[in-house]
């Protein structure tokens, strides 16, 4: 473990030194003249950003006709001052349209009720995920005052909905990109948590969550392929650390539990909230499954882990459930947040796909490492959520990365059964980002992969496409922007056959 861990994992570690957001400003623009890797974590101003005409290396693939939505943290600075953390800027939607003509990029900053009251100000006024801005509470009541939607999003019942995750979704006008306003489900509901991971099942039904960490309060939403609330139900859990995603079954939703505590003394002490938690491994990581027909909940115990995204998960005839995760010892890449704002950087190590099967007959639960190589961003074809699946596609850091250079440089789909696999290496002067299946309507298989990166060299954003099943030749086209886009999180693509 790191000496930064070390520190950060102290049940009595005192508070960070306050947030000084003109020195990081100033010593990241610094960092900008010799690191070309920040090119990913520089703030863009502009409000709107838009190109009508992407260039492309090949004409896009026959059937290949959608939108191509991106969602993540774009506005690091304002006033002079900047962020502590990477996951705390401002979201901004990122368009990509592929049509008869082309690709087209528009990019458009979702104007929540925190964006327009700083813009209107020229500076930070609430706290983010990791950085505490004085005299504002690191929990404001209501949380949307401090919602910077910039997470992840979603096409979903003729709404295309921008995610956080302590707060409500945003619904935005899928032509013009304008913010429409937060999305309640019920009126019973509104303002309560609504995850950035949730899950919609191959018959249209969407599953999701929400986390309160004050009140242990773990909310469940069902809603139906109409976009009509289900049904909602609230679990009270002991020792309940922020979650991030989860995974649905037939009959199950998995929730696993990182020994990652909140400590409210911390975030009065003027803490942010991501320094407000403890990472306490002795208590070991629990996992906790819902039974969807009745609520009725069961623990299974694990050795100390942390966990960022899950891939997939389902059962067989006898309620044994297999499910693929990210896993890491330890919450460091939460650490790296931080550096990478001051333009410093420096590899301690990060998560590996693992599987995990829990036996209900038995009541245990073993899992084993299925990844040699770093890896994140999880993803599976949408007709397989909740279903034996074939393959996970993911992110992952070869050996041969620089240990002084952020992120990630291959991508890789990996046979769950057999272990085959096939991987794209972009190369070392690439940032790469999450890569997606382009799923096709009416076909249980996706013909596409998509995916963004960040070609270091040039400080060119550029959208891939690959044949699914034949990752490793390399893309078959290549849409080139004349600029970088900040990195984002989390996207989704929309099959023309079935726009709003």
């Amino acid at each position: 473990m790191s000496s930064a861990t070390k520190e950060w994992a102290r049940p009595d570690r005192p508070r960070t030194p306050g947030w000084n957001g003109e020195l990081l400003h100033s010593g990241f623009q610094k960092a900008c003249e010799s690191r070309s890797w920040t090119a990913g974590y520089r703030s863009l101003d502009m409000d709107r950003i838009a190109c009508d005409t992407v260039p492309l290396s090949a004409p896009l693939p026959d059937g290949l006709r959608g939108t191509f939505y991106r969602n993540g943290p774009a506005r690091h600075e304002r006033g002079g001052q900047r962020y502590g953390h990477q996951w705390d800027g401002d979201g901004m939607l990122q368009r990509f349209r592929f049509t008869d003509r082309g690709v087209s990029h528009t990019g458009q900053y979702i104007h929540t009720e925190k964006y327009i009251a700083e813009a209107a100000r020229g500076r930070f006024l609430v706290s983010a995920f990791g950085t505490h801005v004085p005299g504002s509470d690191a929990a404001p009541d209501p949380i949307d005052t401090a919602n910077a939607a910039n997470i992840s999003v979603l096409h979903f019942a003729g709404e295309l909905l921008v995610l956080w995750e302590p707060g409500s979704a945003h619904v935005i006008d899928a032509e013009s990109l304008a913010t429409l306003g937060v999305k309640v489900w019920h009126p019973s509901l509104a303002g309560r948590p609504f995850s950035a991971h949730p899950r919609v099942e191959p018959d249209g039904t969407l599953w999701n969550f929400g986390v309160n960490p004050f009140s242990g309060e773990l909310t469940l939403y069902c809603i139906a392929p109409s976009g009509e609330l289900r049904r909602s139900h609230v679990v009270f859990v002991s020792q309940l650390p922020p979650i991030h995603d989860f995974a649905v079954t037939d009959n199950h939703l998995v929730f696993l539990l990182a020994p990652l505590l909140l400590s409210e003394d911390r975030l009065e002490a003027g803490a942010s909230f991501a320094e407000a938690c403890r990472w306490v491994p002795q208590l070991g990581m629990r996992v906790l499954t819902i039974d969807k027909r009745d609520w009725s909940e069961r623990y299974y115990d694990l050795e100390s882990g942390c966990l960022f995204h899950v891939a997939n998960a389902w059962e067989d005839g006898h309620g044994v459930i297999r499910l693929h995760y990210m896993r890491a010892d330890n919450p460091i890449s939460m650490l790296a947040g931080w550096s990478v704002m001051r333009g410093e950087y420096r590899h301690q190590g990060g998560a590996h796909l693992t599987e995990l099967v829990l036996d209900p007959m038995r009541g245990v639960a073993k899992q084993t490492t299925a990844g040699a190589l770093e890896a994140e961003f999880p993803a599976i074809e949408g007709s397989e959520v909740g279903r034996a699946y074939t393959r996970v596609m993911c992110l992952e850091r070869t050996p041969s990365r620089k240990a002084d250079v952020p992120g990630y440089d291959q991508v890789a789909t990996i046979d769950v059964s057999s272990g085959y696999r096939q991987e794209f290496r972009y190369g070392d002067d690439w940032l790469v980002e999450e890569h997606i299946f382009a799923d096709n309507p009416g076909s249980t298989r996706s013909r596409w992969i998509l995916g963004t990166a960040l070609d270091l060299r040039a400080e060119q954003s550029v959208v891939s496409v690959f044949d699914a099943d034949h990752l490793g030749d390399g893309p078959v086209t290549q849409a080139r922007l004349t600029h970088a886009l900040p990195l984002g999180l989390h996207g989704t693509f929309q099959s023309l056959r079935s726009d709003a």
